[in-house]
């Protein structure tokens, strides 16, 4: 159980109700949890939340190595939940997720290979080499790196809120993110 209360759904304005579909769609705990926020603040964190899923511009497959890599070293039982869940949709088999999270990338593209070190750098050292910097720059330039460095931020900061508030798995995990019609 959460260390933080879900707020109750009947003293929650209408506007939140109707964005995350409540009473008809079913709604992430983490969702539940941002839905406490004054309206002004929960609108924005909505808004960029949606953003880092439906509004990316890279891979999807990149994109998943970069959140689980933020998953396990933020040590997430949440993200990874759901993360495992999407990137098994995505193609990844349990072989290949089990060595992304163990650190083995060897079995991996090199623009994976690339994507995962600079996850890594960022998090673990909050900050990247320069090397690390100019093989992201070749690969993919400068606006999806930026992207990258957003997305990564996006999914540490819900690692460390999931974490202090000790939230737990949704019953079922997220399997795509390929319709905003599905969970919020």
């Amino acid at each position: 159980m959460s260390r933080v209360p879900y707020p109750d759904w009947a003293k929650l304005s209408q506007e939140k109700r109707d964005a995350v579909g409540y009473p008809d769609r079913p709604v992430l705990n983490v969702t539940r949890l941002a839905l406490s926020a004054a309206d002004g603040l929960w609108r924005a964190n909505y808004a960029f939340k949606r953003a880092m899923i439906y509004d990316t511009t890279i891979d999807q497959r990149l994109r998943e190595v970069l959140i689980l890599r933020v998953a396990q070293l933020t040590h997430c039982e949440y993200e990874l939940h759901h993360h495992i869940s999407i990137s098994a949709n995505l193609g990844f088999t349990p072989a290949q997720q089990q060595a992304l999270l163990a650190g083995d990338y060897s079995g991996f593209s090199a623009k994976e290979r690339t994507v995962a070190e600079f996850t890594d750098e960022v998090v673990a050292n909050e900050g990247v080499s320069d090397t690390t910097l100019e093989k992201m720059r070749d690969f993919f330039g400068d606006s999806i790196v930026v992207e990258m460095m957003i997305i990564i931020g996006s999914y540490v900061g819900t690692a460390l809120i999931a974490n202090a508030v000790q939230l737990e798995p949704d019953t079922e995990p997220v399997r795509s993110w390929d319709a905003p019609s599905g969970k919020a």
